[in-house]
């Protein structure tokens, strides 16, 4: 039962994760016996296993890979072995040290049940008994899986009593070097290993179990020599003249002290694992990478800020993945920057959700209207599967002003099972600093308390969507009320409320949570209508600029 739930589950993570590469795969779906279990299948087979069964048999790993549990085998054949032997100069397994030999066995093992379809273009989810991380990949022109860049899969999905066997052509070997010490062996990296060297970083990348004896990963974002003189830096002295600017790298205030410290990511991330989130924190203090996926291309720290456009940084995916004795390494076919920025207005339009401006037919189109299940909208969420937001373009005939014409509806009821408790968001980029944050919505007779939570934070004022401004107030006066206009129409309904000032610690993308705190009244109108979130730094012009329906902005 055990071994069913992990197959179970390792086909649903599988299709999953597929999703997001469109590679193709040979699938090999052999249905062996369940009657024995991994190694007993093997001696059925001596002519394809026999060097694998000894080593098996001289490191001790028969008995456990033999009990009943849930395991996943990578097993070379016997002309690996032989592959293998002639490399290393041994003649037979019995002349490999046996230490040597269970780490090398135990790469190949895995404590779980992993079928082919949990293969990604990258590290597989789960690690190996030696503790590194496999990957999976295929090759473009016959579609075969590759393991680990060092072997080709000739059988998979065997299927035995206690996990699975896939078959591979090479004897796959672990990493021997520590991140720091595979960029030193490195001739085209001669500039980053002079950096973190002076930085003091190079130790760090050369640690790989802590005082508590506990493995340290680490992930390092790599520039090559020949990237570094595209950029203008043809030598480490050019390169140090132009980002160490107190003269010491080894300051942690120093510029190419944080240069560095901004190429390295916490924990193993391979790639698979680095396009699973919208960002990443450094060892530079409160400062992330972002990521986008374009197709199979990725691309770092890509945004748009203050209405201008940065090109991402591209990711070489043929030579990134490398693992290490302490963690995985990628190279860059650019320079990856940190970048200082002042905080800038963000005008959040929560009804511009990727997937629904790809909906051409109805995006901004006069009059229409679109339902999304929960699930559709990769950055909103919300509590009640069966309650579903609306798109929403208003039609030529309305009297209703909103930014762009559009706006987004959610039902919002507290307590209620049949509306949402809460919905949320993940913002646009939003650079560290202070904001004032409003809310711009269009006024009901009936509606709810909302309280905005920032990263799990609440704002320090609810918004009432029932609430009217003082007509007789405007500019500062009004502000001072904690409400403005935001539309070119004083007779609009449309408001926008503030719910406090928020401290943005880190340049990212955030969490925008609305939740509704209490009702106005029993009778209470359960859709809550939103046009826009601005962020607006608190030394700024909060009432400026005003928007017309047509997208513009007004100063």
């Amino acid at each position: 039962m055990k071994l069913l739930q992990h197959l179970k589950w390792s086909l649903c993570a599988g299709f999953l994760v597929l999703g997001l590469f469109a590679c193709k795969k040979q699938q090999f779906d052999l249905l062996t016996t369940t009657d024995v279990n991994i190694v007993d299948y093997l001696r059925k087979s001596p002519d394809q296993y026999s060097e694998l069964v000894k080593a098996l048999d001289k490191t001790n790993i028969s008995p456990f890979l033999n009990a009943y549990g849930t395991y996943t085998l990578f097993a070379p054949t016997n002309d690996a072995f032989k592959i293998y032997l002639k490399e290393i100069g041994k003649n037979s397994v019995d002349d490999v040290d046996v230490t040597v030999l269970r780490d090398l066995l135990r790469l190949h093992i895995i404590s779980d049940t992993v079928r082919s379809t949990s293969f990604t273009d990258g590290k597989l989810y789960a690690p190996t008994m030696q503790g590194q991380f496999l990957t999976t990949g295929v090759v473009p022109e016959s579609g075969a899986t590759v393991v680990n860049r060092q072997a080709l899969a000739l059988q998979l999905n065997m299927l035995t009593g206690n996990g699975y066997v896939h078959t591979v052509d090479h004897v796959l070997q672990p990493a021997t070097l520590s991140l720091a010490k595979q960029i030193e062996g490195n001739a085209k990296y001669s500039i980053i290993t002079q950096a973190l060297k002076e930085t003091g970083w190079f130790d760090t990348l050369n640690t790989i179990v802590t005082a508590d004896t506990t493995r340290r990963w680490r992930t390092f974002l790599l520039e090559s020599d020949s990237v570094l003189k595209v950029a203008g830096f043809p030598t480490y002295a050019s390169f140090k003249a132009k980002y160490s600017n107190t003269g010491n790298p080894k300051l942690a205030t120093d510029s190419l002290n944080l240069y560095i410290a901004y190429h390295m990511l916490f924990d193993i991330k391979y790639i698979a694992d680095i396009v699973s989130f919208t960002s990443h924190n450094t060892y530079a203090p409160q400062q992330v990478v972002t990521q986008l996926l374009e197709g199979q291309s990725v691309l770092l720290n890509q945004a748009t800020f203050n209405n201008v456009f940065e090109k991402g940084i591209l990711m070489n995916r043929a030579s990134s993945d490398i693992p290490a004795t302490n963690g995985v390494l990628h190279n860059l076919n650019g320079q990856l920057l940190l970048k200082k920025r002042d905080p800038f207005r963000v005008d959040f339009d929560i009804a511009a959700q990727p997937e629904i401006i790809k909906l051409t037919s109805i995006y901004r189109k006069v009059g229409k209207t679109q339902t999304f299940a929960l699930g559709q909208l990769k950055d909103v969420t919300w509590q009640n599967v069966n309650s579903t937001p609306q798109y929403t373009s208003e039609p030529a005939t309305t009297s209703n002003f909103y930014w762009w014409d559009d706006h987004f509806d959610f039902n919002m009821r507290f307590g209620n099972a049949a509306a949402n408790n809460w919905i949320e968001f993940k913002t646009p980029l939003i650079v560290k600093g202070k904001y004032k944050v409003w809310v711009c919505f269009r006024r009901a007779s009936v509606g709810q308390f909302i309280q905005l939570s920032f990263d799990g934070n609440p704002t320090p004022k609810l918004i009432n969507l029932t609430s009217a401004l003082n007509g007789a107030l405007a500019g500062p006066a009004l502000e001072a009320t904690d409400y403005k206009r935001y539309t070119i129409v004083t007779t609009s309904n449309n408001y926008a409320m503030m719910a406090g000032v928020i401290d943005v610690a880190t340049t990212d993308r955030h969490t925008l949570r609305f939740t509704c705190v209490r009702d106005q009244g029993s009778g209470a109108n359960n859709t809550s209508t939103v046009d826009f979130v601005q962020f607006i730094p608190v030394d700024q012009d909060q009432l400026r600029p005003l928007y017309g329906r047509d997208g513009t902005i007004l100063q």
